[in-house]
């Protein structure tokens, strides 16, 4: 279900995008100021990049951001490891104790030391 509104989602925002480009085909100038270039793009291009620009920076300011987040998820992890080793040993060395003590098992006392 999840898989299916992500699919209409996308689709609907791809019409969007497609109606907007077909909407602002204007040519305008923009001057790269220390530069002597100047180039011609369509205004629809000029929003476009601007919006992926301004995505891709999104992206790296909240993976950057999550940074301690991932770190505390690896020690967390490193942590539960080595607990799950430490119960490994633990139940097989109680294990071992217990048929040691099935095995040493303290005859009763004689019946006639009363």
């Amino acid at each position: 279900m999840s898989r299916l509104l992500l699919n209409v989602f996308v689709f609907v925002i791809g019409l969007i995008v497609i109606a907007f480009s077909v909407n602002n085909r204007d040519v305008v100038a923009i001057d790269i100021w220390p530069a002597p270039f100047t180039f011609d793009w369509p205004v629809f291009g000029v929003a476009l990049v601007g919006i992926a620009i301004g995505f891709v920076w999104g992206a790296i300011v909240a993976w950057l951001g999550a940074g301690r987040t991932r770190q505390k998820v690896r020690d967390l992890a490193r942590d539960m490891e080595s607990l799950m080793r430490e119960k490994s040993f633990l139940s097989q060395r109680l294990a071992k104790l217990e048929e040691a003590e099935k095995q040493a098992t303290i005859p009763p006392p004689p019946a006639d030391a009363a």
